[in-house]
């Protein structure tokens, strides 16, 4: 009897055992296709993230849901990927939480939720977030989520992202520099080096080498201006661009214009 009862317990120590392990099995497996998902979509290797994602979705882990989001936006399917980010905001991820109060700023339809975006992003720039600074300038720059365009405004937001080496604050900045002719904001030297920094960083970007051509027209410069518009036009002419358009082509065909004519660019930061 007393056997009986030692060789039942044993079996059923080990069947705990096996259970326990099967669980660490499982569990390490969730948290690597969680990394890899991860890793991969920062590595903008989306292809390989995808499937990592998709599993790390299936585990439950919040992150990959944000990710896989991503992924599925990019990939024109933005109802099924804005419902995972979503779900990934709800959960208190982070970077899904930004994401969406970025595109609730974006919304013109719903001034209430813009509004209370607004308050969000003021937040996170008043605590030092370099990439909520740049939206904030964004926001006065442009106008958005109910606000009159302010210059004056959005290089108070700039600078501070400047400060901790934002590029995309950088580029945006040296473009009201280069355009706020008649205003103390108006500064051609200034927005060459700070176009000229992004450039070096980002050599094949059209955006930006867009901002330092307009730079070197203001300060008089327009053989450079021309040669650093030519090679954005090129670009955009190639497609070596997400969202290259006739449109895009046709704005950045008119700088050129205006720089072979020696004509700086005048546009009203206002309007």
């Amino acid at each position: 009897m007393s056997f009986c009862c030692n060789w039942t317990s044993t079996i059923k120590l080990v069947g705990l055992l096996l259970l326990c392990l099967l669980l660490l099995m499982a569990c390490s497996s969730a948290d690597k296709h969680a990394s890899l998902c991860e890793t991969h979509f920062l590595a903008k290797s989306y292809k390989v993230a995808l499937k990592h994602c998709e599993q790390a979705v299936e585990d439950g882990d919040i992150p990959a849901h944000y990710y896989l989001g991503m992924i599925y936006i990019r990939s024109d399917q933005p109802e099924q990927g804005y419902s995972l980010v979503h779900k990934a905001a709800e959960e208190g991820f982070d970077k899904a939480i930004f994401y969406q109060t970025v595109n609730d700023i974006l919304d013109p339809e719903n001034s209430e939720v813009a509004e209370s975006a607004l308050k969000k992003m003021q937040s996170f720039a008043e605590s030092g977030d370099d990439v909520a600074q740049f939206w904030m300038g964004n926001i006065f720059l442009f106008g958005h989520a109910g606000q009159q365009k302010s210059p004056n405004e959005a290089s108070y937001w700039y600078q501070l992202s400047v400060k901790q080496h934002n590029y995309r604050a950088m580029n945006n900045l040296a473009w009201i520099k280069a355009l706020a002719r008649g205003s103390e904001l108006y500064d051609p030297e200034g927005a060459i080096r700070l176009a000229q920094r992004v450039v070096n960083k980002y050599p094949e970007a059209h955006g930006y080498l867009d901002t330092l051509a307009a730079a070197y027209a203001a300060d008089g410069q327009f053989d450079k201006a021309v040669i650093f518009q030519t090679k954005a036009v090129d670009l955009v002419s190639a497609g070596k661009c997400q969202n290259c358009s006739e449109k895009l082509l046709g704005y950045y065909q008119s700088h050129l214009q205006q720089y072979q004519q020696e004509k700086p660019l005048e546009e009203d930061l206002l309007k």
